[in-house]
């Protein structure tokens, strides 16, 4: 008798599919499921959903229960209700329902949910965490905020900008793209703080210094001078500083200061600016670009690179 052989052909999946299956499947099971139950319910064999579990249970996806010898799987909450594909209106909007009611773990779920899957990391900046600290402003601006109240949820703003930071996964790094990123206000702080982010997720070499506000006095412009002297005294390439601040004052010093290296360096020297719209004429003195908001901020960046390569 001839023998037939079979050869079975493993589906590789990437992480979205096999999360969008197991919050899927987990979403109805109120009483959990084991990784044998999944792997059955899901199609993905068994040692490939126990893998995922452990990763997805590690950013704090999913939960367990040790029932004898048996891990039985749950959905953490706030992870169920996120659409894959992601949108970012929704997720926007779930976020600042989580941080204005101070559940902190499921705004930090949420946006590990949303990170641990095919997300474009700097619409998650631009389109969620920016929107959700102008949120958290107009309110308090509206006085349904107090100020204590302000300051806990713009600390826990910061806090998720850094664990997006953390989760950052640039599918490149670019040569040569350098930015340098300062608030000359504490309003701007998030948003500068953000850009920072954004540019590391493109593959930019990034460096995010604070607020720098209470910092400025006369002698202030050497010092900063010669920061970037320091950290940008062997790169080529492109150069770019953003200034984001809402005071005429820091905002004009930072950028006249930064255009004073103009020529000093071995690179060639940008200088972009996001300031409130008072400030456009200010602005406009000694940057080469006046940004309106972040995205705008990272395509002129990203179009300067590409034409000075």
């Amino acid at each position: 008798m001839k023998q037939v052989e079979i050869a079975v052909v493993y589906r590789r999946y990437t992480l979205d599919e096999v999360k969008r299956k197991i919050v899927d499947v987990l979403q109805g099971a109120g009483t959990g499921l084991s990784g044998i139950e999944l792997a059955g319910m899901t199609g993905i064999n068994r040692m490939t959903i126990t893998k995922y579990l452990d990763v997805m249970h590690a950013v704090g996806l999913v939960k367990k229960k040790k029932t004898g010898n048996v891990n039985v799987w749950f959905l953490q909450s706030g992870v169920a209700d996120i659409e894959f594909p992601v949108n970012y209106v929704q997720v926007q909007q779930k976020l600042i329902d989580a941080i204005l009611i101070g559940e902190e773990e499921l705004a930090r779920r949420i946006l590990l949910s949303v990170l641990n899957s095919d997300v474009d990391q700097v619409r998650l900046l631009t389109d969620v965490i920016v929107p959700a600290v102008n949120t958290i402003g107009e309110l308090y601006s509206r006085g349904r905020l107090d100020k204590s109240e302000r300051t806990f949820l713009l600390s826990l703003m910061l806090e998720l900008i850094d664990l997006v930071k953390f989760n950052v996964r640039p599918e490149e790094q670019k040569r040569n793209a350098s930015v340098l990123i300062v608030a000359g206000s504490y309003d701007k702080v998030h948003v500068a703080k953000s850009a920072a982010v954004a540019f590391l997720a493109l593959g930019w070499n990034s460096i995010y210094i604070g607020d720098v506000e209470e910092q400025i006095d006369p002698f202030f412009d050497i010092d900063f001078q010669r920061y970037i002297s320091r950290v940008w005294s062997n790169r080529h390439g492109m150069m770019l500083v953003c200034i984001f601040s809402s005071g005429e004052g820091s905002l004009r010093f930072l950028s006249s200061t930064a255009k004073a290296m103009k020529g000093r360096l071995k690179g060639e020297l940008r200088i972009a600016v996001l300031a409130t719209q008072e400030l456009q004429a200010v602005a406009e003195e000694n940057s080469d670009h006046v940004a309106k908001d972040l995205l705008s901020l990272v395509e002129w960046a990203e179009r300067q690179y590409t034409n000075t390569k």
